[in-house]
């Protein structure tokens, strides 16, 4: 029963630690302790029944756990994940054991020295494995995953959990009889040939989904390029629309003037071109400061989106001292990523009695940094909040925006951001370093 305990603790500790190598820091530090205590708890009573199907449970329950704690779908392959590479990993070092000091399974988990020995070397292969599993994951699946329908998910995780039931039953069925190093080796070789067969199914499955993803990004980046268009043709629009303008405006003026109607003219000039000169004049930094931008997705969004606040009567600020030729960041992302968060701003300042937005890009130390701050009015919410999920002062099943963008920028090793509230002031803040 001792043997049961240790061995059911190393084994708690260990599926915990391969949570925090590939969720953290998205777990809360109290569901570790669940985890250790909980998985322990359910292995401890797989192994004194011989019950093999409870390791299906227990994945499956875990699993849950890290989605509603961590609000994230993906979370539930990690659980198994981490259990399939251990025991694939677990069964190797067994191996080794048995060729260098003739050790069966048997006699290795006759021993609590050994079975902890055992355990420390599955940790130190399986966790840089795990590391990786992690960067491909937050590199080229998180986004994929999250927008996955649920019977795809449902289909991989029951995949996953099926092969940890598989390789545990074909790796317990030599645990109580001798066999020879050729037998051993065999028995390891099943469990690796399973693993590669079920990962490669896996693979093309999530090609296919990828390819799918990409193909709708794709749409997305066209989209805007003609929303893009669009705003050019309304620009060329509003240049013949300004000519005819002119001209009535100079012929008024001109009116005025020969007739010696001068206190009709001030009102004339103040109540009228006054205004108008303003107007221009904010739309034409707005424009001319986007010359600096020579990345033409970022171009795009940038004019997009603030020559709408400009048309909306926002107090625009556009801030671009340096030429930004390239961006570390796929433009499809970007362009997400800041049409995300210049719509919240637009949207959020127009509450308020003087709204403004004052937008700075630039680079430091060669990084690109872009600041976007905006009035708005608080209505209480934290910024945890605010980037949760469902979470919006903009009405129910509204609260979209800077989730997405979190999970979005999350993927990125060379991108940080920073979100802060000053005294009726909402800024964003996001550096995306030289890959």
């Amino acid at each position: 029963m001792m043997l049961y305990l240790i061995a059911s603790l190393l084994i708690g500790l260990l599926l915990t630690c391969d949570v925090f190598i590939l969720a953290h820091p998205y777990v809360p530090r109290r569901v570790y302790a669940i985890l250790v205590l909980s998985i322990s708890a359910f292995f401890l009573v797989q192994a004194y029944f011989t019950f093999y199907p409870l390791v299906v449970v227990t994945l499956g329950v875990h699993s849950v756990l890290l989605v509603k704690s961590t609000g994230k779908h993906y979370m539930f392959f990690y659980l198994p994940i981490g259990y399939i590479l251990n025991c694939v990993f677990g069964n190797l070092v067994g191996l080794a054991f048995n060729l260098l000091w003739n050790l069966s399974v048997k006699e290795l988990n006759a021993d609590a020295a050994w079975i902890v020995l055992h355990f420390i070397g599955t940790g130190i292969v399986s966790f840089p494995a795990l590391y990786l599993v992690r960067r491909l994951f937050l590199r080229y699946l998180g986004d994929i995953l999250e927008g996955m329908g649920k019977k795809l998910l449902a289909f991989l995780a029951l995949t996953l959990l099926l092969c940890a039931y598989m390789i545990l039953t074909m790796a317990s069925f030599f645990d109580t009889i001798e066999i020879t190093h050729r037998e051993y080796f065999l028995m390891v070789a099943s469990l690796v040939l399973y693993f590669l067969f079920t990962c490669s199914m896996l693979f093309i499955v999530l090609h296919a989904v990828r390819g799918n993803y990409e193909a709708r990004k794709k749409v997305e980046y066209l989209e805007h390029l003609k929303e893009y268009t669009g705003n050019l043709e309304m620009v060329y629009g509003n240049l013949r629309s300004f000519r005819h303008d002119y001209i009535n405006v100079m012929a008024s003026l001109a009116a005025y003037i020969e007739e010696g109607r001068y206190e009709e003219l001030r009102e004339f000039f103040y109540g009228h071109i006054l205004p108008m000169q303003k107007g221009l004049t904010q739309k034409n930094d707005a424009l001319n400061s986007l010359l600096h931008v020579e990345v033409l997705e970022l171009k795009s969004i940038l004019y997009t989106k603030l020559l709408l606040a400009v048309n909306r009567e926002v107090e625009v600020e556009v801030d671009i001292p340096d030429v930004i030729d390239c961006v570390h960041m796929d433009p499809v992302d970007l362009v997400r990523v800041l049409g995300i968060y210049l719509d919240n701003a637009i949207e959020a300042c127009l509450e308020t009695e003087r709204p403004f937005l004052h937008f700075h890009l630039g680079r430091v130390e060669g990084d690109v940094v872009f600041l976007l701050s905006n009035s708005f009015v608080d209505r209480g919410l934290s910024l945890g909040q605010m980037c949760k999920k469902d979470v919006s002062t903009k009405g129910e099943g509204r609260g979209i925006g800077l989730y997405t963008v979190g999970e979005i920028l999350n993927r990125y090793d060379n991108v940080y951001h920073e979100t802060r509230m000053e005294e009726g002031v909402f800024i964003q803040q996001v550096r995306i370093c030289r890959a």
